[in-house]
């Protein structure tokens, strides 16, 4: 939002702001309407109330961001003033008719399957019975002890979908496959631990990548800019390295460590120290030397498919999709739960709606037949693998 909208909210800056705004714009089109804020809304109702012309368009089924004030019930409201009155879409330009049928079980009202445009596959939902990790991410499928997002990459080559053209999602962090993840507040020696795993992961994400560097410069600028506050952005504004010369130096160091052990804090400090630094570095001894021994993040083997939060997903979409519902009573909140008042069940919308051809579901290994049933019921076809 932009800082003379924003200051719309304030009345003292609403009289001065609101003319220019008329006779610059002949219209003002929101889309994505579904995550307005109520400041957002606050915002829209003063342009409205002076008479300028408004387009929503929003799907209030895929409002997902309760956290930060998006609520569908106050978009609908806002909605219900502005003439003529909604005009609904029914055509869906992504999903198969098998995938429409799946979406449509967890949106508001029981309306009837959207009509898929683009896809004639008639590719079942899969449901995957799976017993999940207590912690971590290394899920098995029940019936055979695989890796899930193996089994559910080799059911999506069946179909001719290729591993690069699928993804996995999950509503937390925490349930996605990859590598163990930095927690926070943790050491240096075990941040820069996990930081190493990542550049020796084939297939790690770019979020990973920089997460990992992050963890690096905090490192290496402690013991090369001893005493110097303000954090690594000041330092490099200070001495005027630039971001990619930055990144190129801690992406070798961490590349070049050995992989780490209980007893690699000493080598990691050899390396400190034998490495070459970067411009104006003036180390004073052993500060900045991580201390202590690290806990050691687990290596993975990448699954050469794309994973992310559904919330980090909104506009992505892929041949396949695999949703990971790990918690208990999944299925009775689907099929009871009222997706205008349970977000939980629009994320997994969200989820399900970013598949082109193929979506399975992965949940623990006593509820796959409850969905099935639960789908069939609903005259989704259904494959339990």
């Amino acid at each position: 939002m932009t800082a003379p909208l924003w200051n719309l909210r304030h009345a003292k800056t609403a009289a001065a702001l609101l003319p220019p705004l008329l006779s610059r714009f002949a219209e003002v089109v929101v889309d994505e309407a579904q995550d307005c804020s109520a400041a957002d809304l606050a915002i829209l109702q003063l342009l409205h109330d002076a008479g300028l012309p408004l387009v929503l368009v929003g799907d209030p089924d895929q409002a997902i961001y309760a956290w930060r004030g998006a609520e569908p019930q106050a978009l609908q409201s806002f909605a219900a003033q502005l003439s003529p009155a909604p005009h609904h879409l029914t055509g869906n330009w992504r999903s198969s008719p098998v995938i429409c049928r799946l979406a449509s079980t967890l949106r508001t009202g029981q309306r009837p399957p959207d009509t898929s445009v683009v896809h004639d596959d008639d590719l079942p939902v899969l449901v995957l019975p799976t017993r999940f990790a207590d912690s971590g991410s290394r899920h098995l499928h029940a019936p055979t002890g695989a890796g899930i997002v193996d089994v559910f990459r080799t059911l999506a080559e069946e179909y001719a979908i290729p591993a690069k053209d699928c993804l996995v999602t999950a509503y937390k962090y925490a349930t996605l496959p990859g590598i163990t993840r930095e927690k926070p507040n943790t050491k240096a020696i075990t941040s820069l631990a996990w930081a190493r795993t990542v550049t020796h992961t084939p297939g790690a994400s770019g979020d990973d990548l920089a997460r990992a560097c992050a963890v690096a410069v905090r490192v290496l600028f402690g013991y090369w800019y001893p005493g110097e506050t303000g954090g690594p952005d000041r330092i490099m504004a200070g001495h005027r390295l630039s971001a990619g010369q930055v990144n190129r130096t801690v992406f070798a160091f961490l590349h070049s460590l050995p992989a780490p052990h209980r007893e690699w804090g000493p080598q990691v400090w050899q390396a400190m120290k034998a490495w070459p630094a970067l411009p104006g570095a003036a180390p004073q001894g052993g500060k900045g030397r991580p201390a202590g021994k690290p806990t050691v993040s687990r290596l993975q083997v990448a699954t050469g498919i794309r994973s992310n939060i559904v919330h980090q997903l909104k506009g992505d979409e892929a041949d396949g999709v695999l949703l990971l519902l790990p918690d208990a009573g999944s299925v009775q909140r689907w099929a009871t739960a009222d997706p205008a008042t349970d977000e939980v069940l629009r994320v997994w919308y969200v989820a399900v709606t970013r598949a082109r051809r193929l979506a399975a579901i992965a949940l623990p290994d006593k509820e796959s037949d409850q969905l099935a049933r639960l789908l069939t019921e609903r005259q989704v076809p259904v494959r339990v693998t």
